[in-house]
């Protein structure tokens, strides 16, 4: 569900970033990533008394089925999820980022999956949106197919390497090293955006 929502709407913000200027997209991705990243790192935080209780009182809207080990559908969860995706779809058509940086946030905020859980569901979810921003970029004549291949080798080669990694780090690890790299990026992308 997040997928297709995003794949509809990738296309559309690819073709506002055509019609958009460097420098203000460059400032917006910061921000966003900025905000990401202190909604990440404050979720990794041992919860306080008080927000204990609000979580038992008001549990995500999608909720995992233990027995089944998948999600209870609901309108609530599906609504969730599928503003999810439009967001992740139109950040990477707009950002050229495949929106993972709004799913890993989203996925904790709506369930209640795992950090694992929530790693492996965003990156699904962002191979599959990134695939129609790849298809609509390359229709457009915009894809440098020389510099994208190698880049999405060592993506790749990366990617199976952070699995790994991954899969031996507690989730309030991941979260708070997701946390860390995105406002690195974030703070960069500024001061680059800016001292150009």
């Amino acid at each position: 569900m997040i997928a297709a929502a995003g794949i509809i709407c990738s296309p559309l913000g690819l073709w506002l970033a055509q019609r958009t200027p460097n420098r203000p997209l460059t400032i917006i991705f910061a921000c966003v990533l900025m905000y990401v990243a202190f909604r990440v790192f404050k979720r990794s935080l041992p919860p306080s008394p008080t927000s204990k209780a609000a979580v038992a009182t008001k549990p995500p809207p999608c909720v995992l089925d233990a027995q089944r080990g998948k999600l209870n559908w609901t309108a609530p969860c599906a609504w969730a999820l599928t503003v999810s995706g439009v967001v992740a779809g139109g950040l990477s058509g707009l950002l050229g980022v495949g929106g993972g940086f709004v799913m890993v946030p989203a996925l904790q905020r709506y369930t209640n999956l795992t950090a694992q859980s929530v790693l492996a569901t965003s990156l699904a979810v962002i191979a599959l949106v990134s695939i129609s921003g790849v298809a609509a970029s390359s229709a457009a004549g915009h894809l440098q197919w020389a510099i994208a291949l190698p880049f999405s080798i060592g993506a790749l080669f990366g990617m199976a390497c952070g699995r790994l990694i991954a899969a031996r780090l507690a989730g309030p690890h991941l979260q708070r090293g997701f946390a860390a790299v995105s406002m690195l990026v974030a703070v960069a992308l500024l001061v680059k955006s800016i001292g150009s």
